[in-house]
């Protein structure tokens, strides 16, 4: 046909549907139509109609995007993901830190597990952070001191007078609301941040008042089960959910549901020597001035906690179900079954025979240049890990076969280059720019690309630099593990990951403006 008018599917955006429509209108006026001119109400439609498509295009795309684990951006459709597929994701982990103590009263104190300090934040998202004990001490004698472990986190109600009972100075636990006796009941935890193995839900009321268990899954539990499981949110809270009667138990018409958990900031509790600058709880102490009888600090900073499962590693983690399928099969399978495991950062996976696996695991990133690893030695945290990725996966390998979980070795990697700056570019911009380039979040020697076994390639580190805006060209005059005079492609071995310190970046530049 003469007159037929081909449609340009690739036309998505408001200046290529606004041309498409120009050459329509003159093609079927056969006039040279001036769709610029402001003053006509025909420019003004087409440019709505453009419009128009702009934002169907871009929600078309959206839409797209969201259904694949690769694409998808939207942390509630990875979440959702991660609930098809049977992956719990991991909230925050908690900082561990060494609290010393002082009896400033003149009588005999207990300091009893649970004791709560707090350690104001000057920046960031939170403005205090809190850390409760999990060691205690009796009967602290005046003027005496003592140093007891901690862990960050703050149990929910500790900061509610009307909350806490006053026979023994403990919190109670916080309502979630009634039960309605249907199926597959739901109840918002509306605080942030729960730490995963802190939460206790309780059922009932007088003597029906219980604790029900946590389950990764209610399709693993029968009917009379007493169990709930929980879903993450979007933004951050978490949900409670009971069976259908089915799998898991219904909790009865009018019982109520109520919880006790400990809330962490992540990252945020990783905080500098002498922070912590009062004690705010001692449960079971009905004193109300006993917290006034001691003095808490910390000598040493805080370290190991991190943050909950980011937009990346949710997407690692969702594709690692999905090919594991709860099985050990092939070597790949132990690593991501175990990546499966809370608080994981990194896993690799080793063995010669299928009946005998190492696995090297690391931490969720704490923010430290040896995430799980301390002084030299595997942190209390990585312990822990260690021992529940050895539990999850004691029901998914082959009979006979067994597991080690081994820390990850670190290597220090030393890099120092000439550059010569362009005389257009300021050589201290340039310079900063490298460094950022190499050590920054998602950058060369960032914990993202800090992997077990990897190559480090001469033509890569140069290329990076040789890459920045300003840099006429580059001499890379060392690159290894040792800090010798040399310059060559790192191989690690499958144990080991890459580090950089800022101090081992030596850039050295000549040429551009001082």
């Amino acid at each position: 046909m003469a007159n037929e008018i081909q449609i340009d599917y690739t036309s998505r955006d408001f200046a290529a549907l606004k041309n498409d429509l120009i050459n329509l209108i003159n093609a079927r006026t056969n006039i040279n139509w001036d769709a610029e001119d402001p003053s006509d109400l025909g420019a003004v439609l087409v440019e709505a109609f453009a419009y128009m498509g702009d934002i169907m295009s871009y929600y078309l795309d959206r839409v797209a995007n969201e259904t694949a684990v690769d694409t998808a951006i939207r942390r509630e459709t990875l979440l959702n993901f991660a609930k098809l597929y049977g992956y719990n994701p991991s909230g925050p982990t908690p900082a561990s830190i060494n609290l010393l103590f002082e009896n400033i009263s003149n009588q005999a104190i207990d300091i009893p597990i649970g004791t709560q300090v707090m350690a104001p934040l000057l920046f960031g998202p939170f403005t205090e952070v809190y850390f409760e004990t999990t060691q205690a001490a009796i009967q602290l004698q005046p003027s005496q001191t003592i140093t007891l472990t901690a862990r960050e986190g703050k149990t929910v109600n500790t900061d509610r007078p009307d909350l806490i009972n006053p026979s023994n100075n403990k919190p109670l636990p916080s309502s979630l609301g009634t039960s309605t006796g249907e199926t597959n009941q739901e109840f918002l935890i509306p605080d942030v941040g729960v730490v995963d193995d802190s939460l206790i839900v309780y059922v009932g009321q007088g003597e029906a008042f219980s604790p029900w268990t946590y389950v990764a899954a209610l399709t693993n539990v029968g009917p009379s089960d007493l169990v709930f499981t929980t879903e993450q949110n979007e933004d951050g809270t978490l949900t409670v959910v009971f069976g259908d009667g089915i799998n898991g138990a219904v909790p009865p018409t009018g019982q109520f549901v109520s919880s006790l958990y400990k809330t962490s900031v992540g990252s945020s509790g990783n905080v500098v020597s002498n922070s912590v600058s009062e004690v705010t709880f001692i449960p079971g102490n009905i004193d109300p001035e006993a917290v006034s009888y001691i003095n808490a600090s910390n000598p040493i900073a805080a370290s190991g906690g991190a943050d909950a499962d980011d937009i990346s590693q949710l997407r690692a983690k969702i594709k690692a179900a999905i090919i594991s399928r709860k099985r050990a099969v092939t070597l790949d399978d132990y690593k991501y079954l175990a990546l499966q495991v809370p608080r994981v950062g990194k896993v690799n996976s080793v063995g010669s025979i299928y009946s005998s696996i190492t696995l090297y695991a690391q931490t969720q990133n704490d923010g430290s240049n040896t995430p799980g690893i301390a002084s030299g030695n595997p942190t209390a945290l990585w312990n822990e890990l260690a021992s529940e990725i050895e539990l999850y996966l004691s029901d998914k390998i082959p009979v006979g076969a067994t597991v080690s979980v081994q820390p990850p070795t670190y290597v220090r990697t030393y890099v120092s280059m000439t550059v010569d700056v362009n005389p257009s570019y300021r050589n201290n911009a340039v310079k900063l720019a490298i460094a950022k380039a190499f050590l920054n979040e998602g950058e060369l020697f960032s914990f993202e690309k800090n992997t077990f076994g990897r190559t480090i390639a001469f033509s890569t580190v140069l290329s990076k630099a040789a890459g920045i805006p300003g840099v006429e060209s580059v001499t890379l005059t060392k690159l290894n593990t040792n800090n010798s005079a040399s310059a060559a492609t790192i191989t690690l071995q499958p144990n080991e990951i890459s580090y950089l310190l800022p101090d081992d970046l030596i850039i050295t530049t000549s040429g551009g403006l001082a």
